[in-house]
């Protein structure tokens, strides 16, 4: 409450006192990919560029990045490969032009081949509104060879979505956006996709209704921007998912700022959390990250966030507390779980880029407990996760190549307390895969032409007994240790064949084939299955 009321105050104020603008820089790139598009394109190129050092001095693991910031990274790209600094395959070079026509109205001068807007008013000098509009469908098919006892989602799913998007900016000082998906689900509704998404009951029955919307205003400050609305954060230098906040969450409605000097960036937030038990409510999240990338081959970010409910604390807003220290001041008053404390998590993550086209990089979480005194205590939660990421590796152009492991111990993510578990609705604030489980995901992506692509990926994710819901038994002994993946095992290998045809600005159509083995379902020995799913996903631009 008390951020939307702020958002209405500071909203209505911005709209009486401030001059207009022309472009639609300040806007965010959304990090859902299934909200809004070729963002995804978008941000696959950008790290390409950053990996193979075309760019530098960038706190990637800081994102969302906004338009402005892309458009700069496409220019500083364009400008060397003109000047002969760099050299740019065929392919990259195309891409590089369809992006820079995109993000046209941000400042790169290059105009789109088609109409980017369904409508469009702008005064050059002052502002500009624009109203976009896309249409996409979905088709999900899952094959079960030799079913269990255990029910599996089984059958045809057929989405279509509309996916209408109001935005516009005043001069260079405000901006707001409001990007929807209204999507119709029919067919066999597996209830694993889309699971958080808001529903309209008066349309449940055959046809189903989900509805997701990131929408926020955003004022440029000096040496800030100031946010204030729905948007998701990612931070960390994974490519599959972060220990410390990851976008697999729906949108959260939070007031953050982030401010840049060279090439360090510090980034503040405070969120209004939601939870599907009826008995929690007055749930929130703040957190602060620094980062930095320095000589062009050492990147570091340190980040801290805390989970707390049943009230609002001021003290939390304050974006330069380690709240390390004073959570416990702070958590005192809270007197209806004595004693519990609110949920605090650190993270520290590396990248290493020892030479062009090669980054390795790292991420450590600690959630609570004291892994100096005793590592192997059940209160000393954490998470550890690592990769390498090639582009062109042994000489193929236009190729990327990762691998990336993650391990997150049994009772990360949980909390004594329910209204403190680090999750937003049903989904994990940090890293997919959740408590006590780990994951291996190797993928190979290979560009044949500008607009052609194709990938092949491998995942191995493996859940023990322990899950983000599942707390320490409090008549446990007070000297119980972890277990690493606890109890009966369940994994799951998961083989990728793909492709995507895109046209930035325009259209795109993606289609995979997943091969996948379960074993040990439900966490029950010798319960295993083993199918096939097929997805073919198209978007055009109106």
């Amino acid at each position: 409450m008390f951020l939307r009321t702020l958002l209405i105050i500071c909203t209505l104020f911005q709209l009486c006192y401030l001059p207009f603008s022309n472009a639609a820089s300040l806007i965010n790139v959304p990090l859902n990919p299934n909200l809004s598009d070729f963002n995804t394109e978008t941000y696959r190129f950008i790290h390409r560029l950053l990996n193979k050092r075309v760019l530098s001095g960038v706190p990637r693991g800081s994102l969302p990045f906004t338009r402005k910031q892309v458009t700069a990274f496409l220019l500083e790209a364009s400008q060397k490969h003109e000047s002969g600094q760099i050299t740019l395959s065929n392919n990259d070079l195309k891409r590089l032009r369809e992006l820079l026509a995109f993000y046209s109205e941000a400042g790169t001068g290059i105009p789109p081949d088609r109409r980017l807007h369904v409508m469009s008013l702008t005064d050059d000098a002052s502002y500009r509104f624009s109203f976009d509009l896309r249409a996409g469908q979905r088709e999900i098919t899952r094959i079960v060879d030799n079913q269990s006892d255990i029910p599996s989602d089984e059958g045809n799913m057929h989405l279509t979505t509309l996916f209408p998007h109001l935005y516009g900016q005043f001069e260079d000082s405000f901006a707001f956006t409001s990007d929807m998906a209204y999507r119709f689900l029919y067919g066999d509704i597996f209830n694993d996709v889309y699971p958080d998404e808001s529903k309209y009951r008066q349309l449940e029955g055959e046809l189903k209704n989900r509805t997701a919307i990131n929408s926020y205003v955003k004022f440029k400050l000096p040496m800030l921007e100031l946010q204030f609305g729905t948007d998701n954060l990612q931070w960390g230098p994974g490519y599959h998912g972060n220990l410390m906040v990851s976008p697999n969450p729906i949108a959260i409605d939070m007031l953050k700022f982030q401010s840049k000097f060279k090439t360090v960036s510090f980034t503040a937030f405070t969120g209004v959390l939601e939870d599907n038990a009826e008995e929690i409510n007055d749930k929130f999240i703040s957190g602060h990250r620094i980062e930095g990338f320095f000589w062009n081959w050492f990147g570091i970010g340190i980040s801290e966030v805390v989970v707390y409910g049943n009230r609002f604390e001021p003290g939390y807003l304050n974006p330069v507390n380690i709240y390390l220290i004073n959570e416990q001041t702070i958590s005192r008053a809270d007197s209806r779980a004595p004693g519990s404390g609110d949920n605090v998590l650190a993270s520290v993550d590396l990248r290493f880029r020892p030479k062009d086209n090669f980054e390795i990089y790292g991420e450590v979480l600690v959630d609570d407990g004291n892994p100096a005194a005793s590592f192997y205590h059940w209160d000393t939660k954490f998470g550890i996760l690592g990769g390498i990421y090639l582009t062109d590796p042994f000489g193929l152009a236009d190729t990327d190549f990762h691998a990336e492991y993650t391990f997150i111990n049994q009772y990360t993510y949980t909390h004594v307390n329910p209204v403190n578990v680090y999750k937003h609705f049903t989904s994990v604030i940090g890293h997919h895969i959740g408590s006590d489980a780990d994951n291996l995901w190797m993928e190979l992506r290979r560009r044949w032409t500008n607009k052609l692509e194709t990938v092949l990926g491998y995942e191995l994710e493996r859940h023990g007994q322990g899950n983000i819901n599942k707390n320490h038994p409090a008549d446990a002994p007070k000297d119980d240790v972890w277990t690493p993946l606890s109890g009966i095992t369940e994994s799951e290998h998961r083989l990728k064949i793909g492709f995507n045809w895109v046209n930035i600005g325009d259209y795109s159509f993606y289609g995979e084939w997943n091969r996948i083995w379960r074993r040990n379902i439900g966490n029950r020995d010798g319960v295993h299955e083993t199918g096939n799913e097929i997805q073919a996903k198209m978007l055009f631009r109106i």
